[in-house]
């Protein structure tokens, strides 16, 4: 038994270099396995965030157009001017319909005082308007790029000031469908579902807005999300 003992002691070879070679291998397949794993979880702990971020701030944008566009009201800018929606251009005439489907929108707001006789509001100076449109992230202009591009409320006669921004990284595209520059469209409607001839029989608006979150890892998180406005003073 002490022979055996001190055998073992004086026994100062190390592991033999196939040995080596073949540990090596097999740790750096370990490491390899365990860096795939973790690279997976990375991106969809990434995707899961932008995809939840896509959805909030698509649900804030859309409640909030919602809401006011179901309560625009009727100005009286002129003896023949009472009116819901308006071209931007000249928030005093009436909005041209056809087309029925635009990417910006400018009506009459409820917070001026209606006349008692038709309910229209009498229109001041400045008028109440609100427009939402699209404008690039960093500057008032137009949104015709690649995104991401910001929903803009405009809370003045001019619907051509740059106003404030509701939500942020709205796509330009829709993926889904390939068409250009519907990021954000105002489809208008008759009450029965049908296309008006003129801004007066607008009863019905479908809004689509598409939200879209990149942070730089993983797939973007994209939220189309879609709604029916009846007015209410229509």
């Amino acid at each position: 038994m002490a022979d055996l003992r001190a055998r073992f002691i004086k026994d100062e070879r190390g592991f033999s270099l196939s040995e080596m070679i073949v540990t090596i291998v097999i740790m750096m397949f370990v490491l390899l396995a365990l860096s795939g794993i973790f690279d997976m979880s990375l991106k969809v702990f990434s995707f899961g965030n932008n995809k939840v971020e896509a959805v909030e701030s698509a649900r804030v944008g859309m409640e909030k157009m919602e809401r006011e566009i179901r309560q625009a009201y009727k100005y009286n800018s002129g003896s023949s001017q009472r009116h819901l929606f308006f071209n931007t251009a000249s928030p005093t005439t009436a909005l041209t319909v056809p087309p029925t489907t635009r990417t910006d929108l400018t009506f009459g707001n409820n917070l001026g005082t209606p006349d008692t006789a038709d309910e229209a509001i009498t229109c001041g100076s400045p008028c109440e308007y609100i427009t939402y449109k699209l404008t690039d992230d960093t500057s008032n202009t137009a949104c015709t790029a690649t995104p991401p591009c910001s929903l803009r409320r405009v809370n003045t006669s001019n619907s051509g000031d740059w106003g404030q921004p509701v939500v942020e990284n709205v796509a330009i595209n829709d993926p889904t469908d390939g068409t250009a520059n519907d990021g954000l469209t105002f489809t208008l409607l008759k009450s029965n579902g049908g296309a008006p001839a003129n801004e007066g029989e607008v009863g019905i608006v479908l809004i689509k807005m598409n939200v879209r979150v990149n942070q730089g890892i993983g797939h973007a998180g994209t939220q189309t999300l879609t709604t029916v406005v009846d007015l209410r003073n229509r």
